[in-house]
């Protein structure tokens, strides 16, 4: 994921309400940092909330500054994320049949929070070897926290899936060492100064049936969090797919990066995918919206102010400017045409 297309998505505000709780916690100053990352504190309060991607990265980056060298603090934080966090995308990790459809699903989409992105290592034969967790357009200075997460979420979730003390055969870390608190759920080798973050095991371990596992319910969940991109697949309609997604969230799905990251796909490879249909992201989208608006205006009594928050505008004075270059008046006057015109069809049928 790149880091122009990370910073243009919103995310869940659960990450930075755990990081604002720990520097609380530990007494260390987190209205500042907020203030610094331009985050509300009251976007913090509201469940299943979310923020700016770039706000999220911008709080990390405070959140590494003032716990520099408290290596207790990174896992303490790392402890609360857990397959629950991860919505139906958890559910598919926690009821994965073998540890080889656990990292299948772990590394299904091409986006991820912190600007990570997962691979799984195979054999020559295919098999299921390992997972690799690599940052490429990461903050340097946000890596070595970002290390610490993924190994203290990944090695607990693998053992609870294991049924018991999971048996890595190597870890390779990307940091000249690791705190011995952060190792818990570890008892193999650890290389530092490695490229990237890794967990190896015997690939006869992949196919195991795991105590925990349920193959029926892991599929459903699965299509829980591909339930749009399902959808194309059946359709191998990409317009009809990205206007699905944009009315089912219009506010959020405005943009390209946002609407790919829906999807679980690239932004690149959406718009490519597009235009082999003679179409571009911003035409369907404005066709999208300018129908949601024609609805909204025709069938409900919401203001036209209250109709552009629904559609992700800032003020009602743009909604208006773009209603306008769809329909060639503004929205008011479509709203008294179409009332007009529905009187006038009662009043014939009458």
């Amino acid at each position: 994921m790149k880091l122009s297309s990370y910073q243009n998505l919103r995310v869940p505000n659960f990450s930075v309400h755990n990081l604002r709780q720990v520097l609380e916690e530990a007494d260390l100053d987190w209205r500042t940092a907020l203030a610094n990352a331009e985050i509300d504190p009251n976007a913090l309060t509201r469940p299943g909330s979310t923020i700016p991607a770039r706000k999220e990265l911008a709080f990390q980056l405070q959140f590494v500054a003032l716990t520099r060298d408290r290596v207790d603090l990174w896992v303490r934080a790392s402890r609360a994320y857990a397959t629950s966090t991860y919505g139906a995308r958890g559910m598919a990790l926690a009821t994965a049949p073998t540890v080889a459809a656990w990292a299948e699903v772990a590394s299904a989409t091409d986006n991820a929070p912190g600007l990570l992105e997962i691979t799984p290592l195979r054999e020559p034969d295919g098999r299921v070897t390992g997972i690799e967790f690599t940052y490429p357009d990461a903050p340097e200075e946000l890596i070595p926290f970002s290390v610490y997460r993924d190994l203290c979420t990944a090695t607990p979730s693998l053992a609870w899936l294991y049924g018991g003390a999971f048996p890595f055969t190597r870890i390779e870390v990307p940091l000249a060492e690791v705190s011995p608190e952060a190792l818990t759920y570890v008892s193999c080798t650890i290389d530092c100064c490695a490229e990237a973050l890794r967990l190896w095991w015997d690939p006869a371990i992949s196919t195991e049936e795991l105590p925990f596992g349920n193959a029926f319910q892991h599929e459903a969940w699965v299509k829980a969090d591909a339930q749009i991109i399902d959808s194309f697949r059946a359709t191998g309609d990409w317009p009809h797919t990205v206007a699905k997604a944009i009315r089912a969230a219009p506010s959020l799905n405005r943009t390209l990066a946002n609407v790919a990251a829906t999807l679980r796909v690239s932004p690149r490879t959406l718009q490519r995918k597009l235009e082999l249909t003679g179409n571009d992201f911003a035409r369907v989208r404005d066709e999208t919206l300018s129908d949601l608006a024609c609805d909204l205006l025709s069938h409900t009594d919401h203001s036209v102010a209250e109709i552009s928050r629904k559609l992700g505008y800032t003020d009602p004075a743009s909604f208006t400017m773009a209603f306008k270059r769809w329909r060639g008046m503004p929205p008011t006057a479509f709203r008294e045409a179409s009332r007009y015109e529905d009187k006038e069809s009662w009043t014939s049928a009458h």
